[in-house]
């Protein structure tokens, strides 16, 4: 070791992380053996050779470490603002030191970890649907409102809206990455995760500008099941990234709840074969709650409401992606709708299309935008789906969204469960 470069517990681990490599199933046995992360950087290469902790491969990254390089990302995170959290530290979650392969060290920004709270996984297609995004940011607001911990991975999708969800109703939310701190991937969530690190955490093992790759997502999954005390699951195929993170919860025994879908859609195989395995069905948010509320009786409550400033917050996140989500006719319980649906919802949709009725307001002295108008007067009956409305008006992605949101503000129109607006003037 350089002598300009005094050990220190971080400087341990992270040098240990390097041998290692994330996802590792070692750190354990090499502690149990050696005791002392001071003297797991003690030993000789002979001494490692001897003591056959390590494969090949690990013991030839020993040589290829550089112990400057070791100090440089300690500088880093000192100046950056990152937290280099070890096993050792109150801070490093228990429920992440028992698992088969606890990350040798955490990189993070944001509060402190609280390993006390109750937490819940929310995980899913990148590329969902309409339903499955608002499903999400309703899950999560109505998560957090009842106390739990939103944890996720911050991708765009499920993922994101969940944390949106969350944060946007004052509750604590958790980013896992799969790449680095400081990594450029997918900076079209730099606001999230920037508006994460304020008001939540975000974690990840990589090193800060460690870039993503396909191998480090599913290393990720173990951490975001581990930290949950249970994960759910909506729109996830049957290929889907979010299936690895329920493997892993099931394997660390934590509940797994799936969001039914309509079998002959792909985007719901794997959800599916979920239930059909024995997983809770999520219909609506007390599935979740009434699981852990003896659990955690002084931190959870039930009956928390979303506000419509809430709501829209919805749509301002999806606006900001620019997002089109593949379009859904999935007519299972709408969770984003629950607390709003009318109580003649089921005789609405029966009723006969009624003739579509002359624009009696002038939009435009009520201050709405051309797409808004064009949407408006793309009703050729009172309720009408969602990607409908976008066919008929070519407005569409989150152009359409914001201008739906105008119309529901002024009053025009109102959601309908599922994917459909109806108009009320």
């Amino acid at each position: 070791m350089s002598s300009k470069i005094p050990f220190t517990k971080e400087f341990g681990y992270i040098r240990l992380s390097q041998i290692l490599k994330p996802g590792s199933n070692k750190l354990n046995d090499i502690m149990d053996e050696l005791e002392d992360i001071e003297r797991v950087n003690s030993l000789t290469l002979k001494q490692w050779i001897e003591s056959r902790l390590l494969s090949t491969s690990e013991l030839a990254r020993i040589e290829r470490i550089s112990n400057d390089r070791i100090y440089d990302i300690i500088k880093y995170c000192k100046f950056n603002n990152i937290r280099i959290i070890t096993p050792e530290d109150a801070e490093y979650p228990v429920n992440l030191r028992y698992i088969e392969n606890p990350p040798v060290c955490l990189y993070a920004r944001g509060k402190s970890l609280d390993s006390t709270a109750p937490s819940i996984g929310i995980v899913g297609a990148r590329k969902c649907t309409e339903f499955g995004s608002k499903a999400a940011y309703s899950l999560g607001a109505k998560l957090a409102l009842a106390g739990f911990t939103v944890i996720s991975g911050g991708a765009v999708g499920v993922d994101g809206m969940a944390h949106a969800g969350a944060m946007n109703v004052g509750g604590n939310t958790v980013v896992v990455l799969g790449c680095g701190l400081d990594s450029h991937y997918l900076m079209v969530q730099d606001s999230l995760r920037k508006k994460a690190e304020q008001y939540g955490t975000v974690i990840s093992e990589f090193e800060p500008k460690t870039p993503a790759t396909r191998y480090t997502f599913p290393i990720r999954n173990r951490i975001i099941s581990a930290l949950s005390c249970g994960v759910a699951v909506i729109e996830a195929g049957r290929k889907s990234g979010a299936l690895i993170t329920a493997t892993y919860a099931m394997e660390q025994g934590k509940e797994i709840f799936a969001m039914p879908g309509n079998i002959n859609e792909k985007q719901y195989g794997g959800t599916n074969d979920l239930l059909r395995d024995g997983a809770t069905p999520l219909l609506e948010v007390n599935d979740i709650i009434q699981v852990y509320i003896s659990r955690f009786p002084d931190k959870l409550k039930t009956g928390g409401e979303i506000t419509p400033e809430v709501k829209r917050g919805y749509y301002e996140e999806a606006a900001r992606l620019g997002a089109s989500p593949k379009k859904s006719n999935n007519l299972n319980a709408d969770i984003v709708k629950s607390e709003s649906t009318p109580k003649n919802a089921q005789k609405t949709v029966a009723e006969k299309p009624q003739k579509k009725e002359p624009l009696s307001t002038d939009l435009s002295k009520m201050g709405c935008s051309e797409n808004a108008k064009k949407i408006y007067l793309s009703f050729n009956e009172n309720i009408e789906f969602s990607d409908v409305l976008s066919e008929k008006s070519g407005i569409n992605g989150g152009e359409f969204i914001a201008a739906i949101t105008e119309l529901e503000l002024f009053g025009f129109v109102k959601a309908v469960p599922v994917g459909r607006y109806e108009k009320i003037k």
